[in-house]
């Protein structure tokens, strides 16, 4: 397990289960819920990383460049190994080459992440490398589950709701939405997929403390879960939407969020989490 710690922040991240990162600690105080039952059932817990497909997959599958692919919900990223090639109080480095992904991710290269703490800020940069001569595709996202405080508002920057179906997979239509509107963490009873024409911009604040998530320009697409009888909301920061690959051969380029690399290419992005408050 990697600790990394500063005045502010201290957090302990997995590296044998996809640098998920379990605790996280502003100022001494829980931010995000840990749940032991999920761990052990291989569910989603603390702030896992989604690669390459976050979400949901219809139909188990998709085609991309001509080559029909096994999806895995969430990406199989979420439980590979991190080799680990740099580490310090405040930092950590590792990858996983995309053999280890198995066939959710039949590629060459391989994809590096710099975990560091800077004052109040947490970071995940991120390279994607694309050691082959195709070309691929991915989406990448955060799944965080913060713990609500008894008194805890959320607004957003969202321009529109992804409309999905009964299995939650959206269809491509978008509708324009006040939902990012400042309003109470407690009355929200959804898992739906909003979208922006440019980076999304989330904010959790309570009395204690605010977080700011937010991530480079790819990051245009948010999931907020939660309900009134959950302990947790999730304000996951993502690149895309839910079944990316098959919303992206359908012809919602856009919509999808799906981040194409060049064969031989390396392709950067990031997403930050800021605290602040408590002086």
């Amino acid at each position: 397990m990697i600790s990394l710690h500063n005045d502010y922040v201290s957090l302990m991240a997995d590296e044998h289960d996809g640098m998920t990162v379990v605790f996280l600690k502003y100022k001494g105080m829980e931010t995000v819920l840990y749940d032991e039952e999920r761990r052990k059932s291989g569910a989603t817990y603390g702030i896992p990383i989604l690669f390459p497909t976050p979400n949901r997959i219809s139909g188990g599958e998709f085609t991309f460049n001509g080559k029909r692919i096994k999806g895995e919900m969430h990406g199989a990223l979420r439980h590979a190994v991190f080799r680990i090639t740099s580490q310090s109080e405040t930092s950590v480095e590792g990858e996983v080459p995309f053999s280890a992904l198995g066939e959710t991710f039949p590629y060459d290269g391989r994809i590096k992440l710099s975990l560091h703490i800077e004052g109040t800020a947490v970071i995940w940069d991120f390279s994607v490398i694309n050691e082959g001569d195709e070309p691929l595709a991915f989406g990448l996202a955060l799944h965080p589950f913060f713990r609500k405080t008894a008194v805890m508002r959320f607004s957003s920057s969202l321009d529109y709701e992804m409309v999905s179906d009964d299995d939650k997979i959206p269809t491509g239509e978008c509708l324009e939405t006040d939902f990012g509107k400042e309003k109470d963490v407690q009355s929200i009873d959804t898992d739906t997929v909003f979208f922006s024409d440019s980076a999304i911009r989330s904010v959790l604040s309570s009395p204690d403390y605010s977080i700011e998530i937010a991530g480079s320009d790819e990051f245009n697409h948010v999931v907020v879960y939660t309900s009134p009888e959950r302990p947790f909301v999730c304000v996951e920061p993502q690149t895309c939407s839910t079944d990316a690959h098959n919303l992206y051969s359908k012809g919602y380029e856009k919509e999808s969020g799906l981040i194409i690399v060049p064969g031989n290419t390396v392709h950067e992005l990031s997403v930050r989490m800021v605290f602040s408050g408590r002086v």
